[in-house]
């Protein structure tokens, strides 16, 4: 057990300083690979994100629905047939959106193979509708309207103008280089088409933030080991790709303290689970990165933004 441990936090170690000097969309993805299951344990489902909460949401994983359900309204995917969701994770966003809106096909790409045959291997099963899980009904004829591409961000195999929305779900932080994955978007909507975001920013005037202050960023200097980019840096990538900026919605304070706050309270709970599947230490920088996340949130230093752009 202790050699297994002294493995274990080996890997961890590494993944987390490869991430963090090269970041590349490979090191990212294994690291959410590691990290999957702890963060299963601490939301109580697979959705990769940091969830949006009000004051009816009394968990993680209602806050994660939640945000899911509120970027599909905020990219108006009621309109549109076809979605490429990038950066997909295991596909349970998509299920989401397959089983509210019936008419879209959905295609996820994601550079980890792992993450899309865990993905495939849920098609099919039939579970109830935002159960314990946090997995949607799956419906019917879900094999006709969801697909699974391995593929990098910034070489995506679709034909030029073939599809009405482009989601980057938590996930555009990690696309490198960023503008390439701008460009390649815009190849690939239609007209009047939109790129949708979600991401965590730099809420300062700089345009990155330099590596000696990532260490600030508690469990983000992990979840977001990748470029630090400022809303006015995403603005000029989309610009010069010619992008009409449709809205740009600040939502920081509804993600980062009510997260933080949930895991500082319910801690004793949480680290008795994570603690039997993984070593002391890691519980222990998980609280402390928490509770640094929540201070440089409320000194607004790191913001989350939903992003509209329309291609003309």
């Amino acid at each position: 057990m202790i050699v297994n441990r002294t493995i274990l936090l080996k890997s961890i170690l590494g993944l987390i300083i490869l991430s963090i000097i090269r970041r590349n969309e490979h090191d990212i993805a294994n690291v959410y690979d590691t990290f999957s299951n702890l963060m299963r344990i601490a939301t109580g489902g697979r959705l990769l994100n940091f969830g949006y909460w009000t004051k009816e949401i009394t968990n993680p994983l209602q806050a994660q629905i939640q945000l899911t359900k509120l970027f599909g309204i905020y990219g108006s995917f009621d309109t549109a047939q076809t979605i490429l969701d990038v950066g997909s994770g295991f596909s349970i966003p998509a299920m989401h959106w397959i089983h509210s809106y019936s008419d879209v096909k959905i295609y996820c790409l994601n550079i980890s193979l792992k993450q899309l045959k865990s993905a495939n291997s849920e098609i099919g099963k039939n579970q109830s509708h935002e159960d314990v899980t946090g997995n949607p009904y799956l419906a019917a004829d879900i094999g006709d309207r969801i697909f699974h591409i391995n593929s990098t961000s910034t070489s995506m195999p679709f034909r030029n103008e073939s599809v009405d929305r482009i989601a980057a779900f938590e996930s555009a932080q990690h696309f490198k280089p960023l503008a390439q994955f701008i460009h390649e978007s815009k190849r690939i909507l239609k007209y009047s088409g939109q790129l949708i975001l979600a991401m965590p920013v730099i809420a300062n005037k700089s345009d990155l933030l330099p590596f000696s202050n990532t260490y600030n960023l508690g469990i983000l200097a992990v979840t977001w080991a990748s470029e630090h980019y400022s809303v006015r840096m995403l603005e000029s990538l989309l610009l010069e790709d010619d992008f009409e900026l449709s809205n740009i919605d600040y939502i920081g304070e509804n993600i980062y303290g009510p997260l933080a706050e949930f895991y500082i309270q319910n801690r004793d709970k949480l680290r008795s689970e994570i603690i039997k599947e993984y070593p002391k230490f890691l519980e222990i920088i998980l609280y402390k990165s928490m509770v640094k996340m929540k201070i440089e949130s409320d000194k607004n230093f790191i913001e989350y933004v939903l992003i509209r752009a329309t291609k003309r």
